[in-house]
C-alpha cells in the first residue's frame, strides 16, 4: 500500500470528526487494547456488480460492513453515556470533574459520500480537498482531567471503567474490531484491484484532458500543494471540481464502491458468527446507553 493510499484511507475511514471516525472524549477507553483480529486469507477475486451508470446520490449507498460497525454518532452516544454513568461514582469520591459535554453533529448515515475522496461539487467549490469545518458540538470538550492529582485521576479511570462495564456487561466496548478491520482492508484491496485500477486509468485520462496530471484520485487528494493549508485555494478547488467531474464521467466511484463492497462481503461470509456476536453486543450497549441518557 502506497503512502498516498494510506493517507486517503485515513481520511476515508477515519473521519468520525467530519462524519466518517471522530473525536474522542478524554479517557476514551479504560480497557487494555484488544488484540487485533485476524482476517481470513482469501485469495479469490470476488465478482462485483458494477453499475452501468455513475451513482447520483452517494448517501443512498451503504457498504455491507456498515450494518456491523457503529457510526460516529453512535460511538459518541456510548462515550457520553459512559461519562454520565461514571458521574455518580466520581462525585461519591468527592472529586470535582464535570461530565464532558456530548458530541453532536457527527455522521449517522453512510460513509460512502466521503470514502473515495471528494464527490460533492458544492462542497468542492468551497473546500476543495479539505474536509468541511467540523459542526458545532463536535469538538472535544475542555476538561480538567490533567489538572487532577494522580490519585484522583486513578479514581476517575476506575469509575469510567466501571461505567463501561455497566454498558457492555463485560463485552468489548464500542464498535466491532473485526468489522472495522474488514472496512479498512476492503478499501486497500479494492484500490489494488485491476477493475479499480482500470477505472483510475480512465479517470487519469479524463483529468489529463482537463489539464491535470495524476495517476489516480489518491494522488490528487494527496498533492503536496494542498497540504499544510487551512483553506482551499483556487487551484485546489478547480482540481477537486475536475476530479469529481471525471469520477462521474468514468463511473469511478460506482466501480470502486462495487469492488470495495465485494471484498467486504467475502470477509463477512468468513466471519459471520463473530460479526453477529459483535452486532448483538453493540445493540445491547446502545440500548443501555440510551436508557442512561434518558
Amino acid at each position: 500500500m502506497s503512502a498516498g493510499s494510506a493517507a486517503l484511507v485515513v481520511t476515508a475511514l477515519g473521519a468520525l470528526m467530519t462524519g466518517c471516525a471522530g473525536p474522542s472524549h478524554p479517557v476514551a477507553s479504560s480497557y487494555p487494547a484488544a488484540a487485533a483480529p485476524t482476517l481470513a486469507d482469501i485469495s479469490a477475486t470476488p465478482s462485483a456488480a458494477v453499475p452501468s451508470a455513475a451513482p447520483t446520490d452517494l448517501s443512498t449507498l451503504r457498504l455491507p460492513i456498515e450494518q456491523y460497525v457503529l457510526t460516529p454518532a453512535e460511538n459518541a452516544e456510548l462515550t457520553h453515556a459512559t461519562w454520565v454513568l461514571a458521574a455518580d461514582c466520581i462525585q461519591h469520591h468527592g472529586i470535582t470533574f464535570p461530565t464532558p459535554a456530548a458530541l453532536t453533529g457527527l455522521r449517522s448515515g453512510s460513509e460512502v459520500p466521503r470514502r473515495y475522496g471528494p464527490a460533492d461539487p458544492a462542497a468542492a467549490a468551497k473546500y476543495g480537498y479539505h474536509n468541511p469545518p467540523a459542526p458545532d458540538g463536535s469538538s472535544v470538550p475542555t476538561d480538567n482531567l490533567s489538572s487532577l492529582p494522580a490519585d484522583q485521576r486513578t479514581t476517575v479511570f476506575s469509575c469510567h471503567q466501571d461505567a463501561q462495564t455497566r454498558l457492555t456487561g463485560g463485552a468489548t466496548f464500542g464498535s466491532s474490531a473485526i468489522g472495522e478491520q474488514i472496512n479498512s482492508r476492503s478499501y486497500t484491496k479494492a484500490a489494488d484491484d485491476d477493475r479499480v485500477k482500470a477505472a483510475f486509468t480512465a479517470w487519469s485520462a479524463c483529468m489529463k484532458t482537463a489539464g491535470y496530471t495524476y495517476a489516480s484520485p489518491i494522488d490528487a487528494y494527496n498533492d503536496p500543494h494542498w497540504q499544510g493549508t487551512s483553506t482551499a485555494g483556487q487551484q485546489e478547488i478547480a482540481t477537486a471540481q475536475a476530479d469529481i467531474a471525471c469520477k462521474q464521467q468514468t463511473n469511478l466511484i460506482g466501480t470502486w464502491y462495487a469492488v470495495d463492497a465485494a471484498y467486504q462481503q467475502q470477509q463477512i461470509q468468513a466471519h459471520q458468527s463473530e460479526l453477529d456476536r459483535d452486532r448483538t453486543a453493540e445493540q445491547q450497549q446502545l440500548t443501555a446507553a440510551r436508557k442512561a441518557l434518558g
